[in-house]
């Protein structure tokens, strides 16, 4: 007993020690519940959600009941229940139809959305829809489809109701097990089937001038068009992208100059825009203000500016877009605020926490986007080195200019370690110039490129905004010269495989446990964080990987991955291409096929002991053999990844293994009669 009583005492001190980061447990164990719902293999049933809200309350009744350190444990698994079971109802809350085969014909719409695909065409997102004589129960609640040829020759207005004819399917699912899953998001942006156009896109109506709930989009249309209008194309498509949001005018080369030079996030209005706008405002109207000595001595000036930052944050929030990078920005930024007109501490990890508890309420599934995480990972470190810097009392001394340099190379340095692992699991990429980049480039979008966009807004109503977007012009001018220079230089960018299923997710979230446990249980943390790079580095790539449609196969051979065909599928080749850490176009890796491999797809004649085969692979280390597919079972299998084993035979892995069953990629689930797990279908 009196054993047992010391195990009791030592638990109960370190849950006390935990006290001061409550709210960063919580925070923790909410994203620990959501990744657990996308994590299981098969969809949840009433059940169990009932079973997760049941758990949530009961121990947060025991916490109020207790109030001790065990309260706190208590705290954090109904946390963790509650992650799940939101995510669950979040996931039914957002039902919709989903198109169940390939469909051409004639498409009514509304437009609400327009931007551009991957390949750079332009897109249209619509909703209202009538798709042929399909029944309207059947019909997806919207659809994005590319405008091909000579559909691009008229562009239709946000609100727009537009006929066209158009090919259509359902949501791909992911290009290999365990890939980018894109049913999953389209599920969530309530996308019931994507597709193409190559016919001129008719307007059937007009959009009407009172846009109703499209009013935010239309002005965010607008603005972009006519700076793009008055300012030089090079740089217009960088204003139009931080200003509203929208990237429907940016050059590809643009893009892939500020991505290898790692100052893509200057396109994503984030902390650093939201951050730098509402501190002008804050600074601009304090100063104005105290301008006055009557307003000094008898208004709280400092509270007041704080307010108008918080309203104009709001609107930059609204006419953005409201991402969830920028949505988290406004978060943290409301929260600094509040806290100044509470008199409180603003800049505290206690304030990220509350806006990823927030933003995940609103989205849960962005817990799995690169946004949501490079986002909070890049804030929560800066915040952390930075506190550990204000204790630096001889850096105090410094010139001003000396304090800012080096907090300009702090911050670049460690917001480029924060995201690296993220950056280099989704994009397969690692930039190594990035820290050059950013010393360079942030001050100009802080002293040059916000200053004069805010002046272009307050000159606007009076015809004046040609001065903010000269400025804009040459701030922006400045960052594209940086961003092409580093993106030149030898070695800028190192392309890394993708990591095996889990990895991120465990790095992360041992990362994370380090940081926040009080104690010195804290260093044994390292383990699995090491264990884990480790595994993603010795972890090898599938030797084969079939698509779903049986077009394209891929065979690793020396390190190189090899393709059966030069053109087409060309998603799935790029996609391949790029988890290998080998982004080779699609020729090249057509080109690099040995003589001595023979890969036998549908469009060939199988030969020797293959003759019934579909999809043939010979395994070139062994006696002649070969694994056959036909079309019905890859499509029933969504694409098949195989790897060697001692013997020398395949052991394959289908996408739909990977998947799972789930509400995205299920039509049975979707389908099924009889109360929805979370009760509230919006279906």
């Amino acid at each position: 007993m009196q054993h047992w009583s010391w195990i009791w005492a030592a638990v109960e001190s370190a849950l006390q020690a935990q006290a001061q980061n409550l709210m960063h447990w919580t925070a923790f164990c909410f994203g620990l519940g959501i990744a657990a719902y996308f994590g299981v293999p098969r969809e949840p049933g009433p059940l169990v959600f009932l079973a997760a809200c049941l758990s949530a309350g009961l121990c947060v009744g025991l916490a109020i009941r207790f109030r001790t350190g065990i309260a706190r444990l208590l705290i954090v698994i109904a946390a963790l229940a509650g992650g799940f079971a939101w995510s669950q109802y979040r996931a039914h809350a957002v039902s919709g139809p989903v198109l169940s085969e390939r469909f051409y014909g004639a498409v009514q719409g509304r437009v609400v959305g327009i931007d551009r695909s991957l390949s750079e065409k332009p897109r249209l997102t619509l909703d209202h829809l009538v798709l042929g004589s399909l029944p309207q129960h059947a019909t997806p609640n919207r659809l994005r489809v590319a405008l091909h040829g000579r559909a691009q020759e008229y562009m239709p207005q946000i609100g727009d109701i537009v006929l066209l004819a158009a090919h259509l399917s359902p949501p791909p699912g992911p290009a290999e097990p365990y890939g980018y899953d894109f049913q999953r998001q389209a599920w969530f942006a309530q996308l019931g089937a994507v597709g193409y156009t190559r016919s001129p896109v008719m307007i059937w109506r007009a959009a009407p001038a009172d846009q109703g709930g499209l009013i935010v989009q239309k002005w965010r249309q607008k603005i972009g068009a006519h700076m793009a209008a008055h300012m030089p194309a090079r740089t217009a498509g960088v204003a139009v992208a931080i200003t509203v949001g929208d990237r429907m005018y940016l050059d590809r080369e643009v893009q892939q100059s500020l991505r290898a030079a790692n100052l893509s996030h200057l396109l994503a209005i984030s902390g650093l825009h939201m951050g730098l706008l509402t501190s002008l405002v804050f600074f601009l109207t304090r100063a104005l203000l105290s301008c006055l000595p009557y307003l000094i001595l008898n208004w709280p000036i400092k509270k007041i500016a704080a307010m108008m930052s918080i309203g104009v944050g709001a609107g930059y929030l609204m006419l953005s877009g409201a991402s969830v990078a920028t949505e988290r920005a406004y978060i943290m930024a409301f929260t600094i605020f509040a806290a100044v007109l509470l008199e409180r501490r603003a800049i505290t990890l206690h304030a990220l926490a509350i806006a990823a508890i927030l933003v995940l309420l609103l989205r849960p599934e962005a817990l799995l986007g690169p946004g949501f995480q490079m986002s909070f990972a890049a804030t929560g470190l800066l915040i952390i080195v930075f506190n550990a810097m204000s204790q630096w009392t001889w850096a105090a001394r410094w010139p001003w200019g000396t304090r800012y340099l080096m907090g300009s190379v702090v911050s670049a340095v460690v917001a480029g370690l924060a995201t690296a692992p993220i950056a280099a699991a989704h994009f397969n990429i690692l930039r190594h110039y990035g820290v050059l980049a950013n010393v360079v480039a942030v001050p100009i979008m802080g002293f040059v490129v916000m200053p004069s966009a805010i002046l272009a807004a307050a000159l606007a109503p009076f015809g004046g905004e040609a001065l903010g977007f000269w400025g804009m012009t040459l701030g922006l001018g400045a960052i594209l010269d940086v961003a092409s220079h580093v993106a030149d230089l030898p070695h800028s960018v190192s392309h890394i495989k993708a990591p095996p299923p889990g990895v991120l997710g465990l790095l992360a979230a041992s990362v994370l446990f380090g940081i926040l446990w009080q104690g010195r249980l804290r260093y044994l943390a390292v383990i699995p964080a090491c264990a884990t790079l480790i595994c993603w580095v010795m972890s090898p790539r599938p030797d084969v990987l079939i698509s779903g449609d049986g077009r394209l196969v891929g065979v690793m051979v020396q390190g190189t991955r090899v393709l059966n065909v030069a053109k087409g599928s060309g998603f799935v080749a790029r996609s391949w291409l790029e988890n290998d850490g080998n982004p080779i176009s699609q020729k090249s890796a057509y080109r690099a096929m040995p003589s001595w491999l023979e890969i036998v797809d549908k469009g060939s004649h199988p030969m020797r002991p293959c003759q019934a085969a579909l999809v043939v692979v010979q395994d070139w280390r062994s006696e002649p053999a070969c694994d056959g597919f036909d079309l019905e079972a890859l499509a029933t299998a969504g694409g098949v990844a195989g790897r060697f084993d001692s013997s020398g035979r395949l052991q394959w892995i289908t996408v739909r293994q990977a998947i799972g069953h789930r509400l995205w990629n299920s039509a049975e689930l979707r389908d099924a009669k009889g109360p929805d797990p979370a009760g509230l279908n919006a279906r």
